[in-house]
């Protein structure tokens, strides 16, 4: 019964930790507006705003595969929320691009961890068959941050300002903080470290292993063929090309987070009845794929369209959970962090990568071509597709 309940605790303060991780990627998207008329941005300029977290988040992720391999992983977590909390307070006071940039790249660095962390506790806590469950109420629960960041964001910056509402989360930083110290089980928290491992010779297998080669370009282009949407261009495609209103375009995209957390514990209990990884990834990429075709088509212009197709790109989205089950099957459990994380290095550069690139298209099309807003932002979901088929063509060269 203790054990129970050493359980639902350490994945019930997981999921919080994810959460945090999960609302600061998204919290940019819902006030990209407000940001970008405050401070008089570009699309460019906004790309490359919206990227640097997920830049930043990506930089550090081989070290942390170090260190979470060598130190105790919940004590790093806790470190790195010191740095998101940190972040929080700059971008509560920040009033220039390179301020906003700064507190971006703070968050972005300390949010590193709130995945590949409670990952790697999971695995070496759990099974091989409970891994995806287990990760799938971590990544369903915490994804519920993306939908915090959403409508009940907005509802706050409404009543303040986004300055504001930015500082108040700092204020949730601490109280998680404080929590982990508290409720987390005083046995794997005071568990002794281990001598620094660096291993550098378990970053030349993974690197040199045809199956991670051949699985990168999904790591970069599957999650952030969803991220790059809900997370920066959502808002301003909804405001933009089809002139929703704000209070709707948040409900918009409360919905896809939603739906990203409801499609998060599916995956987890699909991939763990059919054991297809492949097959389930595959398809999943092929419908995101049609989904970002119909956007490009003036046949979707409704908002109770929108919010359907906004709602299941979300819903499969998360099939992304479903390679990472992939990557813990092909890797022993003893480098698991440094896989991860070195995975999480592509996947959260490629967001970066995708959001600053679909900048460029969307500015220099329409602000120097002169191309429609509709037209231009076709072709940055055109160039996001093209991506995507990339990735699915190499994956379906891997083992299974």
């Amino acid at each position: 019964m203790k054990n129970n309940q050493n359980i639902l605790t350490i994945l019930i303060l997981l999921s919080f930790t994810y959460f945090i991780s999960q609302f600061y990627r998204a919290s940019l998207g819902i006030v990209a507006i407000e940001i970008s008329s405050d401070l008089q941005l570009n699309s460019e300029e906004l790309g490359r705003l919206g990227g640097i977290f997920f830049l930043s988040f990506a930089l550090t992720q081989v070290p942390l595969g170090i260190v979470l391999d060598s130190f105790n992983p919940i004590r790093v977590i806790i470190f790195m929320l010191i740095l998101i909390f940190a972040g929080s307070i700059l971008l509560s006071y920040a009033n220039s691009l390179n301020s906003l940039i700064l507190a971006r790249s703070f968050q972005g660095v300390g949010c590193g961890v709130c995945l590949m962390g409670p990952l790697v506790i999971l695995t070496k806590m759990s099974s091989s068959k409970d891994f995806s469950f287990y990760s799938g109420i971590v990544m369903c629960v915490g994804g519920l941050g993306a939908l915090a960041a959403t409508e009940p964001f907005y509802a706050l910056v409404k009543i303040t300002d986004w300055n504001q509402a930015f500082f108040f989360t700092a204020i949730v930083i601490v109280i998680l903080i404080f929590s982990l110290i508290i409720f987390f089980p005083k046995k794997l928290l005071n568990q002794k470290e281990k001598k620094i491992d660096y291993n550098l010779a378990a970053f030349k297998e993974i690197i040199f292993n045809k199956n991670f080669l051949l699985m990168l370009p999904m790591s970069m282009f599957g999650y952030a063929s969803f991220a790059f949407i809900l997370t920066l261009w959502g808002g301003r495609y909804l405001n933009q090309v089809h002139e929703v209103e704000d209070e709707i375009i948040s409900t918009i995209l409360m919905l896809m987070a939603l739906f990203w957390s409801i499609g998060s514990l599916c995956y987890g209990y699909i991939e763990k009845k059919l054991r297809k990884k492949k097959l389930i990834i595959i398809t999943s990429a092929i419908i995101v794929s049609f989904f970002l075709i119909l956007l490009c088509l003036k046949i979707v212009n409704s908002i109770l369209s929108l919010m359907v197709m906004f709602s299941f790109m979300g819903l499969f989205g998360g099939f992304t959970l479903v390679l990472l089950s992939h990557y813990r099957s092909l890797f022993n459990s003893n480098i698991i962090g440094k896989v991860l994380t070195t995975a999480n290095l592509f996947n959260f550069s490629g967001v970066f990568f995708i959001q600053w690139i679909t900048g460029l298209i969307i500015y220099n099309l329409n602000e120097n071509l002169e191309f429609s807003l509709r037209n231009s932002y076709s072709c940055a979901f055109i160039f996001v597709i093209f991506t995507l088929t990339i990735a699915i063509f190499f994956y379906s060269k891997t083992d299974e």
